[in-house]
């Protein structure tokens, strides 16, 4: 009997440790909540092929966030599938024995998960994962070859990190198609609108809606302007983009699944620390080929 317990126990032991017993779950922690961040979610399920996961996802400020993790950490996951850049911001200096998978950011290398750009195989040894910029340099080539050479105009909202570093982008990398980038700052309703007609005034014949959390808020002044024909617009905001002439946006529920595929290679084994941190950026392209019709002037009107 007693060595029926103690093969018991060693049993219960080696469980807790490979991950197999009542803590051996995949859990997603993710901030903040989005639909971009819910059809991640939906592909990252279908990845990994368990069915559901548990998800915690917590607002990007606020203390919420540090309780929810402790709660999290203290079930000590199998895998802890982090999205967003918030997210990771909170795991990476604090988890370092559970393995974790991240995705959904576009630059991990301030955030203690990994340290240098030119060397992707260094990283924090129980986080590897998926970095995704941004597909501002798809935009800008779909719509060179779309449009022709024009005046590109972006309005960003300084207080907007993710809108700040696609602006800086937006400057360097624009002229490289042949366009001429236009800026302009705003940070309300009234500030948007005159920043837009700022940009048309100086001769922006297209004006590029950014995936920003703050482009939001000029996203349907911005489209409603394009479905009037008052200005052509390419739009990389996955969620607005009826209106635009040009979407080129990230693929979230593609970028899941990879996720998960990932994922999947850490559940069957493989060491996080030896899988060096990947870019990916799938996409997802449509022109609007009624818009294009009317701005090439076809059909032409009847007489």
């Amino acid at each position: 009997m007693r060595c029926q317990r103690w093969g018991l126990a060693v049993l219960l032991l080696f469980s807790a440790l490979t991950g197999c017993g009542p803590g051996g779950s995949v859990t997603v922690f993710c901030s903040p909540d989005s639909p971009r961040m819910r059809q991640a979610i939906a592909g990252l399920e279908g990845g990994v092929g368990q069915g559901k996961l548990e998800v915690v996802c917590v607002p990007e400020f606020g203390p919420r966030g540090e309780e929810e993790l402790r709660r999290v950490r203290g079930r000590r996951p199998r895998l802890l599938v982090v999205l967003g850049t918030p997210a990771l911001l909170r795991v990476a200096p604090v988890e370092k024995h559970v393995p974790v998978v991240f995705a959904l950011v576009a630059n991990p290398y301030f955030t203690g998960a990994a340290y240098e750009p030119e060397r992707p195989e260094i990283h924090q040894g129980n986080i590897t994962g998926i970095v995704s910029p941004p597909p501002l340099d798809e935009a800008l080539d779909q719509g060179a070859s779309l449009l022709g050479p024009r005046a590109w105009g972006l309005l960003y909202d300084p207080n907007d990190g993710v809108a700040v570093e696609l602006k800086e982008r937006f400057l360097k990398e624009a002229p490289e198609y042949g366009i001429k980038p236009l800026i302009a700052s705003a940070g309300d309703g009234a500030a948007d609108r005159r920043g837009l007609e700022g940009l048309k005034a100086r001769g922006a014949g297209v004006i590029y809606l950014p995936p920003a959390p703050g482009a939001a808020r000029y996203a349907p002044l911005l489209l409603d302007w394009g479905k009037k024909q008052r200005v052509l617009v390419v739009s990389g905001h996955p969620e607005f983009h009826q209106g635009a002439i040009l979407w080129v946006a990230m693929d979230y529920r593609k970028l899941g699944e990879e996720t998960g595929a990932l994922a999947r290679r850490i559940l069957n084994g493989e060491a996080p620390g030896k899988i060096p941190i990947a870019e990916k950026a799938p996409i997802k392209v449509q022109v609007d080929e009624g818009l294009l019709r009317k701005w090439s002037g076809y059909p032409r009107p009847k007489i």
